[in-house]
């Protein structure tokens, strides 16, 4: 064999490449996928430990509170998430809790609500144990989410499908006014 480096090489190359093509370049969110939303709480504060959808807390169907986007890097998804006029409630004016933006690689919070708010003022507080806000995200393709990095520890992300991730705040999240949190997504 002459070139036994050049051989050596060559074959690094090749293995290099082997392994670009088998890796996944694909972002963890694709710009233009429907996203439907839904909101849940679990609260072991005032009673038993049971999951509730938001719109079953006004005495609406299930799904009557979804929300719906499409994935843009360029826009907002839910600009006002929660949002809810006196006819769905029955009663009070609900203005928006987050601004939710996605990209494709990376999901951002902003607490909305400030002090004065009829609505949400009386909730503000630290969230104890036993206290989950979900939010349920559905896409109508599949995502290609492995892992995250929350900027809030009181922040996780679970993965229930490949169309389905849920954002979970919990014990030590600051409910109020200023609050925000980022999830980097893999």
């Amino acid at each position: 064999m002459k070139h036994p480096f050049l051989l050596s090489i060559l074959s690094v190359c090749i293995l290099a490449s082997c392994n670009d093509f088998y890796h996944n370049t694909e972002p963890p969110l694709k710009e233009g996928t429907e996203i439907t939303m839904r909101n849940t709480l679990e609260d072991a504060i005032d009673g038993p430990t049971e999951e509730t959808i938001y719109s079953v807390l006004f005495g609406q169907a299930e799904n009557a509170f979804d929300e719906m986007a499409i994935l843009s890097d360029e826009a907002v998804e839910f600009a006002t998430a929660l949002a809810q006029g006196p006819e769905a409630t029955g009663g009070p004016n609900v203005s928006g809790l987050y601004r939710i933006d996605f990209t494709e690689n990376r999901i951002s919070y902003t607490f909305l609500p400030q002090v004065g708010d009829p609505f949400w003022e009386p909730n503000f507080r630290i969230l104890a144990e036993g206290v989950v806000d979900r939010y349920y995200f559905t896409f109508s393709e599949h995502h290609n989410i492995s892992g995250y990095t929350a900027s809030d520890r009181a922040v996780g992300l679970r993965i229930d499908s490949e169309e389905v991730i849920v954002v979970e705040i919990g014990e030590g999240f600051g409910f109020q006014p200023g609050a925000s949190f980022t999830l980097t997504l893999e």
